[in-house]
């Protein structure tokens, strides 16, 4: 099942959304769709935060009480990682769609072929990303993760690894930085840095000789004899993401 949300303060685009939708479903019968659609991104968020995310989302940006932009960054903070493709009329708030880890960011109007190439691209890495979760027992018991949304790990406390994750949660296993990045490694952006450190390139926000800083906020201190291989490795993603 793949879960799809419309967010559009104006009714004849979530009409027209919805009717590209419904023929992309036409034509790839193989998938399970649902459709769901919102005329204001306080309603979707009050959605979210009641039933749980999408896992895409079609957001308008320019939309009455809040940006697209500003809803994905509450989306985000709710534990919503759908892929977010942004419709809009202006190419002002790109750099914004970048730091919500938006997939596709749409000039209106846009063409069918520009949304089912798209939805091909998404809805591909969902049913990877789903065949991606790993289980591990942490200190809190029994859980399921996807490697994606890792940001980093880091050795704590007697040798157990606290997983730092894009929803703002921390977890601890125990087990090696190495036995770890074994499982999280299926991840083709997670990288090892140094001996007890693993990073997503993904959310990697800047580097520095002495520290790394994140999407999220945080900032981690690395082995600096690690910068030189750190930072070729970031510019080859920054260059060649899908690689």
């Amino acid at each position: 099942m793949i879960n799809i949300a419309i967010c559009d303060d104006e009714p004849q685009e979530i009409e027209r959304a919805h009717s590209l939708l419904t023929r992309y479903i036409q034509e790839h019968p193989q998938y399970e769709i649902t459709i769901q659609s919102f005329s204001a991104p306080f309603e979707l968020l009050s959605y979210v935060a009641e039933h749980g995310g999408f896992d895409v989302l079609l957001l308008d940006v320019y939309m009455a009480g809040m940006l697209g932009t500003e809803a994905a960054r509450e989306l985000r903070n709710l534990g919503d990682d759908g892929e977010i493709i942004f419709l809009t009329t202006s190419r002002d708030h790109a750099i914004d769609a970048f730091e919500v880890d938006a997939a596709q960011y749409l000039i209106k109007p846009y063409a069918e072929s520009q949304i089912f190439t798209t939805l091909d691209k998404v809805i591909k890495r969902h049913n990877v990303g789903r065949r991606e979760m790993i289980t591990l027992k942490t200190s809190e018991g029994i859980t399921r993760i996807a490697p994606r949304n890792v940001v980093f790990t880091e050795t704590g406390r007697n040798n157990y690894q606290i997983i730092h994750t894009i929803q703002g949660k921390k977890l601890e296993v125990r087990m090696t930085a190495s036995e770890l990045f074994e499982l999280l490694s299926q991840n083709k952006f997670i990288v090892r840095c140094g001996a007890s450190i693993n990073l997503n390139l993904k959310y990697i926000r800047q580097i520095s000789k002495d520290s790394i800083t994140f999407d999220t906020g945080e900032h981690l201190a690395y082995p600096y004899r690690t910068y030189q291989k750190l930072k070729a490795e970031f510019l080859r993603f920054q260059m060649f993401p899908e690689d």
